[in-house]
């Protein structure tokens, strides 16, 4: 009997404990996944700015300031954004939206894509083959035979299941940061020109894209690169960079001397990218932000590639 007591009471305390576990941790776990706070129209402040710049950057956003209210432009922003994304289309910026818009792009899946879609996230896939070499050609938005081809590519390359569609694991390979910067040299094994090559490279690249989603750093980099390989345009780096036509700057940083920056380690990153042929723009010479600037002589005598966040691309 006793020892049935005894047997009684541990369970009793063990049961106690686990309630007792329950009640304390449950509820951290909850606020701990609650990071975001819910955005809609008449909200105001940081959070909503941040929304708006994080829509800018993938072209929802068009208006040419983030004014940290949600009006009705953010919430049509939003709503395109969710349209896209295969997201519940209420024009509310919850949880689950502003997972997709800040965290997506870690896991690197976004929903299915395949023959016949178009929209944003497509437009995402076409730049993100063409930094890897596989699409040829301007990133439309249109998921027709040349982007399926450039998947199947891709699925080959890397052992992936052969059938044209950028499912889970397609995307996730695609947009892998860590693959990618296998591809480029460990800068314990660059030389001293090649380092500096690349600070000053990541140099414009932050002066000119900080704001700029990473494929768009790579892709300023990308157009620096081609200068230097091209016969219109010095033959180096820095010589690009601070290059004059006529008195004035070929780079508005170097102008306002903001190319003298300590330059972001993605802007470093992008950088090296960029140096060692990632070509998300392919030959394109000529980017500007057509927001802040007209671009007449790049559109009238330059042949249009793509945009890019903020940036319209020609070559």
């Amino acid at each position: 009997m006793g020892q049935k007591k005894k047997v009684t009471t541990m369970i009793a305390m063990v049961v106690t404990i686990i309630l007792m576990v329950g009640f304390v941790v449950t509820p951290t776990t909850e606020v701990q996944a609650a990071s975001y706070p819910l955005l809609k129209v008449g909200s105001r402040g940081q959070a909503v700015s941040r929304l708006q710049q994080a829509l800018k950057n993938k072209g929802y956003f068009t208006y040419p300031n983030v004014t940290g209210y949600y009006g009705t432009i953010t919430r049509d922003a939003v709503i395109r954004f969710q349209r896209d994304y295969g997201l519940a289309v209420d024009g509310i910026a919850g949880q689950q939206t502003q997972k997709a818009l800040y965290e997506g792009s870690s896991s690197g899946y976004t929903g299915l894509l395949y023959f016949g879609m178009r929209n944003e996230r497509v437009r995402d896939l076409q730049n993100a083959l063409k930094a890897r070499g596989y699409f040829r050609g301007t990133a439309t938005g249109y998921y027709g035979h040349i982007t399926e081809n450039a998947v199947i590519a891709f699925q080959i390359d890397h052992g992936l299941r052969i059938d044209g569609i950028a499912g889970p694991q397609t995307q996730k390979a695609l947009f892998d940061s860590n693959a990618a910067a296998k591809s480029t040299t460990s800068r314990s094994t660059l030389t001293a020109k090649q380092r500096d090559d690349i600070f000053w490279l990541g140099r414009i690249i932050h002066a000119e894209a900080e704001g700029e989603p990473y494929i768009g750093k790579v892709a300023v980099g990308n157009v620096v690169m081609n200068r230097v390989n091209s016969n219109q345009f010095p033959n180096t780096i820095y010589g690009v960079i601070f290059e004059y036509f006529q008195g004035i700057p070929q780079f508005s940083p170097v102008q306002d001397g903001t190319i003298y920056n300590n330059p972001s380690s993605e802007s470093l990153k992008a950088a090296e990218e960029a140096y060692f042929g990632s070509k998300p723009v392919g030959d394109a010479l000529y980017f500007f932000n057509p927001k802040k600037a007209a671009g007449t002589w790049i559109v009238k005598n330059r042949q249009y590639v793509t945009t890019i966040g903020n940036h319209a691309f020609y070559r």
